[in-house]
């Protein structure tokens, strides 16, 4: 059983953890072990607490926290920051979304998802994009969601290029 609820400056720590643990988890095979292996809890420590604690971050957080208090998932989505004009028709993005391995294929995604899409509809974010790395197995999550594939594109991730699927949700009331 877990609770789905909004973040807050002390799960900087638990969302590093979960942070790290699911890029080392998922991208196995995909990202550079080398890169993976680099990724440092306290780098997304620091980079959670600057978010956290920045009052004019206009995104949102939400966490999964297991029954001993743990966060063990969370999600993270607000504005669209793309600047590309072909997606101007998504007014919000999710940023990220991550479940340690152990809580994967539960639901807990899904809830996350959805607690993010409420708050979204409340600042009147009612369409949204996100990208994945190509292989990723959460791309079967976003097409089980409704997204769909709008196209690929490479980005640099360890000196290394990488190929993303972005999916899109022109409408996320379905969601709810």
């Amino acid at each position: 059983m877990v609770t789905i609820r909004a973040a807050r400056p002390t799960d900087a720590q638990g969302i590093a953890r979960v942070h790290v643990d699911s890029w080392r988890t998922t991208y196995r095979g995909l990202v550079l072990d080398d890169y993976l292996a680099s990724l440092r809890y306290e780098d997304r420590q620091s980079m959670w607490d600057r978010i956290l604690n920045d009052p004019g971050y206009r995104g949102f957080i939400y966490v999964a926290e297991n029954e001993g208090g743990e966060v063990v998932g969370f999600v993270s989505g607000g504005p669209s920051r793309s600047e590309d004009e072909r997606d101007a028709q998504y007014d919000g993005e999710l940023y990220a979304i991550y479940l340690v391995e152990s809580y994967q294929g539960k639901g807990i995604g899904r809830q996350l998802a959805k607690a993010l899409v409420e708050r979204m509809h409340k600042a009147n974010l009612r369409s949204m994009l996100v990208w994945v790395i190509a292989g990723n197995p959460a791309q079967k999550f976003y097409e089980a969601l409704g997204g769909e594939e709008l196209r690929r594109q490479q980005f640099e991730l360890g000196d290394v290029m990488l190929d993303e699927v972005g999916y899109g949700w022109k409408d996320t009331s379905h969601l709810l």
